[in-house]
This record gives structure tokens, sequence and C-alpha cells, in this order.
């Protein structure tokens, strides 16, 4: 596979769907490799782990956002300032003083802590029911069984990790600059109904830690859901 570069995103100014077509296209042409899909799904290279867990995340929300009336430009950058990318908006509802002209963007991503062998058994050609009981034996192989939960466990469960992920961004307030929103990128512990989505948002609302952050951005990568808090 060829050497991958982000330099068509890093500190370049794109209007939002520019960049949302750049970074569609980058995933493309990274698939069209032979084993693409697998280094994708292994974030092999730094760069796919960047496309992954922070240039994706952040088209969902401008593709939320962008509308008649709020034109919004995206700079993403890839080092280490205190967020991930710097939005200017403009139009009518900018005007009016609905949205703000300019703000950041910081991604985190929350995931079970045993995403990393899920996606590598899948990877292998194995079969998982999921990342609560997997396993790496001695022998490096990796092993996991069907998961029973009474009621809703599972929603219990994801909103811990949620709500740990959003802790951790919180953790230092005065760190993220004014109008600052938090895109949260959920790998779900299972397929949710519309029904069990809302159960989840509503769980996480109950219990919200203290932030700083403008807006909470939380979305799932699978079935595409989404909560703007």
């Amino acid at each position: 596979m060829e050497q991958l570069s982000l330099s068509q995103f890093d500190g370049k100014k794109l209007d939002g769907l520019v960049f949302c077509s750049t970074a569609y296209s980058f995933l493309e042409k990274i698939r069209s490799f032979p084993g693409g899909l697998s280094s994708l799904r292994m974030r092999k290279t730094k760069a796919e782990k960047k496309l992954l867990e922070e240039i994706l995340p952040i088209c969902k929300y401008i593709q939320y956002k962008y509308r008649a009336g709020l034109y919004i430009s995206v700079c993403w950058s890839s080092g280490n300032q205190n967020f991930d990318a710097e939005t200017i908006q403009k139009g009518f509802y900018v005007e009016k003083g609905f949205y703000p002209k300019n703000g950041f963007l910081e991604v985190t991503c929350a995931v079970h802590p045993n995403d990393y062998l899920h996606r590598e058994l899948i990877d292998a050609g194995g079969i998982s029911f999921g990342p609560g009981t997997l396993i790496r034996a001695n022998d490096k192989t990796i092993h996991g069984a069907p998961i029973y939960y009474s009621g809703h466990e599972f929603i219990d469960d994801f909103s811990a990790i949620v709500l740990k992920a959003i802790a951790k961004k919180s953790a230092v307030p005065t760190r993220y600059p004014p109008n600052t929103t938090l895109i949260v990128a959920c790998s779900l512990n299972r397929l949710y109904s519309h029904h069990e989505w809302q159960k989840l948002i509503e769980k996480i609302q109950s219990v919200l830690p203290e932030n700083n952050f403008s807006e909470l951005f939380i979305y799932d990568q699978a079935q595409e859901y989404i909560a703007s808090l």
C-alpha cells in the first residue's frame, strides 16, 4: 500500500461539504487497495487512525449541522493543540445570533475496552458475539461467547463507557476554548433499536458529569443514531 498522508486536510480551511467529500474519497481510496479493508479495520497507520477516529466523526457533525442559513467551514489539525478542528460559520442563523461565528471541535470515541479484540477477531475471519466476553488465550487466539443481558443491562453498561469518555475529556475544564463541541463517536455493545438508543441518551443525561463544552454531539457509528445535548 502506498504511503498515506492527511496533507489534504491538515491545517487547510475547507468548506464543510468539501471536507466531507474529501474524507469519503480518501476512505474509498484506502478501501480499494489490496488489504485496504483490513488495514482500516485494524487502524494500521496513523493516517487511518486519524481518519476513523477524528476526521469521519467531524464529517458526521458537519453533515448534521450544515444547512441553508448555516454554512460551515472546517480546519482540522493533526498537532497537539487543545482541539481537533476549528469551525467558521456564516449565514442567516449566524447573523441572527443562533450560532457563533467561530467554534471548535474535539472528538472522543466511546468503545468497549475489548473493542480492539473484537476488530482483530473479525479481521481474522472469526465470529464475535460482541466485545464483552472476549479474551486472548495464552496461545494468542481470541475467544468469546454469546452474551445474555437482563432488561436494559446493556444500556447501563454502555452508558458508563460514554460517561467515562466525557468525564476524561472534562477533567481539565479550562483546557478547551469557548464554543467547543465534544463529538462522541460510539461503537455500541450491540445493535440498538431507536427506543433503546433514546433510553441510552436519557441515562447519560440523568448523570451527565459537569463539563464546559457548549454541546455534546453523540452518535452511533453503525446505525447512525444521533443526539445533541
